[in-house]
């Protein structure tokens, strides 16, 4: 895994980066750590550019807590299409911490992350859709509708119509 990481490999320096960060295998060694996702977000990896995010959020590694940086990394780690990142920045858009975007930029990365495959999206909207705003389940509503996986009311409901729906564009319907 060194070897990979050293010759560049984001995928081997994010594996790596986790292995310092929890100790495992190796001693644990936060800046190394860090180092590691930063290189490997450097390259574009969703999945380190989203634990950066975390950690940045919550302060982790030594580095102090920043949530308007972290926000910067979970958008971009979305925009990367990485479905627990569209997730987490629907969530932070619907709970009003990004006031440059609305219900319908939440339904649009909501729709992303479900379109991408992701089972703990589909998992979320089907067992806790009272998490998002009535704002945003009817832009996802309409979002669904206009892709035609959704021809009910756009009412923020999300009743057995809305679920079918939900699992269409998921891909568990035909």
């Amino acid at each position: 895994l060194q070897r990979a990481a050293d010759a560049g490999s984001p995928e081997a320096q994010f594996e790596l980066a986790k292995l310092y960060e929890r100790g495992t295998g190796v001693e644990a060694d936060q800046t190394k750590a860090l180092e590691l996702y930063q290189a490997a977000a450097e390259q574009d990896f969703a999945d380190a550019i989203n634990d950066l995010g975390f950690l940045h959020y919550q302060g982790g590694l030594g580095l102090p807590a920043n949530p308007k940086k972290a926000l910067t990394f979970f958008e971009r780690a979305a925009d990367l299409r990485h479905p627990q990142a569209q997730f987490n920045f629907a969530a932070l858009i619907d709970d009003g911490l990004i006031p440059s975007k609305g219900p319908e930029d939440s339904a649009h990365y909501l729709y992303a992350a479900l379109r991408s495959g992701s089972s703990d999206v589909l998992g979320l909207l089907s067992e806790r859709p009272n998490m998002f705003t009535a704002e945003t389940r009817r832009a996802l509503q309409s979002k669904l509708k206009e892709n035609n996986f959704y021809a009910g009311a756009i009412d923020g409901d999300f009743g057995p119509g809305t679920q079918r729906g939900i699992r269409q564009a998921y891909g568990l319907e035909g």
